[in-house]
């Protein structure tokens, strides 16, 4: 009986483990596809006003 217990409260140490584990990996790759995305947004805007200061002149 005491040996079901302990695997018992093994497994589920193991399975709140796992969770934290999955939650600290979601949350990383979230602030990873922010930056990712940051630094696209921030590209596109750089293209952007290079684009207008060389030929900003075309538009009326």
């Amino acid at each position: 009986m005491r040996i079901k217990g302990s695997q018992l409260i093994e497994e589920g140490l193991l399975v709140v483990l796992a969770l934290v584990m999955l939650g600290a990996v979601f949350g990383i790759s979230k602030q990873i596809v922010d930056h990712i995305a940051s630094f696209f947004n921030s590209l596109i805007k750089g293209v952007s006003d290079l684009g207008y200061s060389l030929f900003g002149w075309l538009l009326p």
